[in-house]
This record gives structure tokens, C-alpha cells and sequence, in this order.
């Protein structure tokens, strides 16, 4: 017997009551700050996260293996958790040398396949390089993919809050940043205005944010010469 649903169903609506009201402080403590509060809140959460995978989650095997699974850290979350173990624990990086020797393990295995002799060499070096080249660094960060699910969320509840003036009045003082508000509207415009029904209408400052869009996330066109960066 799975027992009565509607138990369940209150269970999970305490839980996500609960969740709302934890994040409603989180939201508030970040609007103090100033600036975008979505980009605020992400942030402290993933000091905090990384703070404590290096004090007590990296022991576990299954945190260790789901470290090892993605790669380690990427670039940006390398350098911040060697800041924070630097900030917090004497030990001249003790545990990130750790994790380290376990990453270089990981990648050497990957060689070690590529390099083995095998009685038919062209199958299987094509199967070995593929092995090898598996081993990406950071390719999928577990605190990347933290950020984009807390992202998530705390952009869901935020829409539900934003008629309350207890946020209202702070988003409407410090806005979002590019990322989290404007150019997602940008988008959105100019989306709309290709719509038959719309496209009477004059342009506005939607017309490159198809453009700002792939410059924030990729970068410049690397099969041309330099152009001029779109206007934020």
C-alpha cells in the first residue's frame, strides 16, 4: 500500500511552503546588497556549496565520484574553491591537491588506454581515443550545474513574488542584470515583432539581441575578423 495521496500531496505542500519562505529571505538578504539579486543570491550559494564539498562532501565517495564524473571543477570554480580553502583552512591546499591527484589519476587512465598496444590496432585506437578524449576538465561541473538549477528556481519564485511590495519596490530600485532581465525582454520583443501580425511595428532595442545574446554566452564569431561589439 503506498498509503493515502492526499497525505502525500500536504507532505509536498508543506515542504515547498517551506521552500518559498527560506527563499523569500534569501531574496530579501540578497536585494540588500544592491545590484541583481538573482546573480547575488547564485553566488552565495555557491560559496556556500563549494565550502562544504571541501570540508566534509569530498569524503564521501559518491560526492567524490560525482566530482570525478564531471570532470572536477571548471575554470571559474577552480580558482574560487582555491580562494575559499586559502580563506578558511591553513593547510597550503591540502584537500584541492587531493582532488587534483585524483583528476590527474583520471585523465592518465584515458592515456594509458590510448597507448596500449592491441592486436587490431585501427578499431581499437579509434574506440581508445574516444575513451580518452571523455575525459574533459570541468566539463560538467556539478557546481555549474548547481547554479543553473538554483538559477531556475529563485527566477520562478521571484516572477511569483514580484506584485508583493516587499519586492516590488527593491526590483523595481536596482533591477536585474542584462542576463536575468533585460535582454531575456529583448528577446522576447524580438521574437514578437517577427510575428506577421507585428512586424508593421518599428524596430527598437530588441533588433541586436539576437546578437548580445551570442556574445554573452559564446563570444565574438571566431570565423571572422573582429567586429564590433553589440551595445548592452
Amino acid at each position: 500500500m503506498s498509503g493515502d495521496p492526499r497525505r502525500k500531496t500536504k507532505k509536498q505542500s508543506s515542504r515547498d511552503g517551506h521552500a518559498l519562505w527560506f527563499t523569500r529571505d534569501t531574496l530579501t538578504e540578497a536585494f540588500v546588497i544592491g545590484g541583481c539579486a538573482l546573480c547575488n543570491a547564485v553566488h552565495a550559494a555557491e560559496r556556500k556549496a563549494i565550502h562544504s564539498f571541501l570540508h566534509e562532501g569530498m569524503m564521501f565517495p559518491h560526492v567524490r565520484q560525482q566530482f570525478l564524473d564531471g570532470g572536477g571543477f571548471c575554470l571559474r570554480h577552480f580558482w574560487m574553491a582555491k580562494e575559499i580553502e586559502d580563506m578558511c583552512w591553513q593547510t597550503g591546499g591540502f584537500g584541492l591537491a587531493i582532488l587534483s591527484e585524483d583528476l590527474t589519476r583520471l585523465a592518465h587512465s584515458g592515456l594509458d588506454e590510448l597507448a596500449s598496444p592491441q592486436s587490431n590496432p585501427r578499431p581499437a585506437l579509434r574506440k581508445r581515443r574516444q575513451q580518452a578524449h571523455g575525459f574533459l576538465p570541468g566539463h560538467d561541473c556539478m557546481f555549474c550545474q548547481d547554479n543553473r538549477e538554483k538559477e531556475t528556481f529563485l527566477t520562478d519564485v521571484l516572477e511569483e513574488l514580484a506584485e508583493q511590495d516587499e519586492f516590488r519596490k527593491p526590483l523595481a530600485n536596482h533591477g536585474l542584470c542584462i542576463r536575468h532581465g533585460q535582454l531575456a525582454a529583448d528577446l522576447r520583443e524580438f521574437i514578437r515583432k517577427r510575428d506577421y501580425q507585428y512586424r508593421q511595428e518599428p524596430p527598437g532595442r530588441e533588433h541586436d539581441s539576437l546578437l548580445r545574446a551570442m556574445y554573452f554566452f559564446v563570444g565574438p564569431n571566431p570565423c571572422r575578423k573582429q567586429e564590433k561589439k553589440p551595445v548592452s
